[in-house]
């Protein structure tokens, strides 16, 4: 998984031989220099893989970090294998779409111009994020009671002490800025915006985790209310950040200061947790790695939003909901879930994915970035979460 793409490079020839007669191979391989060799292994290399072949280069760079000064005490080796524990079971596996992200905007937006250097940034930038990733969804676990992430335990249950989990989150988190300052030390514009987005998606968590308290009855829990605390708790870090940072190391860094990106990113990210929202209630647990909880937390989700307005004439089926909702129960679980039933919520959903998929489309087509790159990078984004089941 880890191999240079280098070493990529000879895995596809020895790939070829078994697959093309030799002779042809040998013909055609001729009128290939090394560099074209590479070129064409590193676009026909998924992005995954390239962000993958990455990993043990970000480890080995953060653990050793202060090897010089912590080779010498004991316990501070111990320290620092408990918190390479903490990155393999974090940021290791997941769907990896931050990281990914910033790859797949240098490969488009440099287009012909990319080379192996370019992607390597992409990848370690990729890696930044993702760090960023594993330090919220630790955090995330533990304040959501989760039980399941990625189709394990949540790491606050696998520590002997759950509130250890928090420092192990402030450690990935830290992580993120030992990368940026060993590849980026000169691009003050990566630390601004890995420090804004950061700031800003604690704050969205903050208003997440105190909407129960803000809005004491479900009755209060509005359209305007989710979409801001999904603006700023995901759709930020998760769509805006991978664009603007892959965007940022290209020779077309202008286009991050075009007036509809942004807004067109943060619609994205917006349906990218509206996806979510849905798939804590009825997605495939196999698929998701994930049990829902946002029916017990008591979250202001698109579901439960949904429902409160289809029920605005309805006090009958507002106070069930109202007397169910937000509770460890199974059967109030239930209860909720059978009133989304009725309400054929699966269904409301479905049209609500194909109208934002379209209008979103319909709104890059018409943003006039004088960009085919970008037109095409947004198009592919939003096609590579659009219709997802994890």
């Amino acid at each position: 998984m880890n191999k240079s793409l280098t070493e990529q490079c000879d895995i596809s020839k020895s790939f070829m031989m078994k697959n093309l007669d030799k002779s042809k191979y040998i013909k055609s391989i001729s009128n290939y220099r090394h560099e074209d060799l590479l070129n064409l292994t590193m676009n026909s290399t998924s992005s995954l893989s390239i962000l993958n072949s990455y990993y043990d280069t970000i480890v080995e760079d953060l653990v050793t970090n202060y090897s010089s000064e912590t080779s010498k005490n004991i316990y501070l080796e111990k320290v620092l294998s408990h918190f390479k524990t903490v990155l393999n079971y974090n940021i290791s596996d997941g769907k990896k779409l931050r990281g990914t992200t910033v790859i797949d905007t240098v490969r488009i937006i440099s287009s012909e111009s990319v080379d192996e250097l370019l992607l390597k940034q992409a990848a370690i930038l990729g890696w930044c994020i993702e760090l960023m990733q594993g330090a919220f969804l630790v955090a995330d676990d533990l304040m959501d009671h989760s039980l399941t992430r990625r189709g394990k335990t949540c790491w606050y249950l696998k520590v002997k002490e759950k509130e250890s989990a928090v420092n192990d989150s402030f450690y990935l988190y830290s992580c993120t800025f030992i990368l940026l300052k060993k590849y980026f030390p000169t691009n003050i514009k990566l630390f601004h915006l890995f420090n804004e987005i950061f700031q800003r998606t604690v704050i969205g968590q903050g208003l997440d985790l105190e909407t129960p308290s803000y809005l004491p009855s479900v009755d209060l829990y509005t359209e305007e209310h989710y979409y801001t605390i999904v603006t700023w708790k995901t759709a930020y870090y998760t769509i805006v950040l991978p664009i603007f940072c892959g965007i940022l190391i290209t020779p077309l860094s202008f286009l991050v200061d075009h007036s509809e990106l942004k807004s067109i990113a943060i619609d994205i990210g917006i349906y990218f947790q509206v996806q979510d929202d849905y798939l804590d209630c009825y997605g495939d647990i196999n698929r998701t790695g994930k049990i829902g909880t946002d029916i017990q937390e008591r979250k202001c989700s698109w579901l439960i939003v949904q429902a409160m307005k289809l029920l605005k004439d309805n006090n009958i089926k507002r106070k069930i909901l109202r007397d169910n909702y937000g509770y460890d129960d199974e059967n109030k679980v239930q209860c909720v879930k059978n009133i989304y039933e009725e309400l054929n919520l699966k269904e409301i959903y479905q049209q609500y994915e194909e109208k934002t998929y379209e209008n979103l489309i319909k709104r890059i087509n018409q943003a006039n970035f004088n960009s085919k790159q970008l037109e095409q990078l947004l198009k592919q984004i939003l096609d590579s979460i659009h219709a997802r089941n994890k």
